[in-house]
């Protein structure tokens, strides 16, 4: 089982420093992540690489 090793910037400052919140969000190919710079949650769309 391969995991997908990807950097999200956040949507609303475009900071990089963030961390996983929840492997599974409001569907199973949606991540949550949170925003150290501006303490936003935000989701990312994990279709990318392959699944697991």
């Amino acid at each position: 089982m391969s995991v997908e090793k990807e950097n999200p910037t956040c949507p609303f400052c475009d900071g990089k420093h963030v961390e996983l919140y929840s492997s599974f969000g409001t569907a199973q190919l949606v991540r949550q992540y949170y925003c150290l710079n501006c303490k936003t949650f935000f989701k990312n769309i994990r279709w990318k690489g392959s699944f697991y």
